[in-house]
């Protein structure tokens, strides 16, 4: 027996440290998916919290791997408080430290080796944060917060359906 999302087809990974302010944001998008949508057996919606590097090693060397790794962050790309967008995983800094920042987009070269190396889609949903913090500060800003329900609903229409 392996891990929750051993076997599951697609594979959504909320991605944050939830006593750092808005970078809970992906957690708060998994705990929304779970409480509130049906989760289809081939899919696994996961709380990675600042594990994700972990999964993401796991799910490279697994013998069984996913069709499909969504992963859910905040990041600071310059954009609006609380804006949603798709990242390019290959506009990502191809610098081989980034795996190990904890406030860097979540190992950049894992999600290409999933997508090169194993031929599994990789998509990165990122939400702007408002502020960012170094220290426990719990609890999301308002225009992160606003942001929680509509990726949620988002990522259900693409793949809870």
């Amino acid at each position: 027996m392996g891990p929750e999302w051993y076997d599951k087809s697609v594979l959504i990974l909320g991605c944050g440290n939830v006593l750092i302010g808005d970078d809970g944001f992906g957690p708060a998008v998994a705990q929304h998916l779970r409480g509130n949508f049906t989760i289809p057996p081939d899919v696994c919606v996961f709380d990675a919290g600042t594990s994700v590097r972990e999964i993401l090693f796991d799910t490279v060397l697994s013998e069984k791997k996913p069709s499909k790794v969504v992963v859910v962050d905040a990041m600071d790309c310059g954009r609006e408080p609380g804006e949603l967008f798709t990242l390019d995983i290959d506009a990502l800094p191809k610098v081989k430290i980034d795996d190990f920042s904890m406030h860097q987009v979540p190992t950049s070269n894992l999600l290409r080796e999933l997508r090169d190396h194993c031929g599994i889609e990789v998509i990165v949903i990122g939400c702007q944060v408002a502020n960012t913090c170094s220290s426990v500060n719990p609890g999301l800003s308002k225009p992160v917060e606003a942001a929680v329900k509509p990726a949620a609903e988002s990522i259900a229409d693409e793949y809870l359906r």
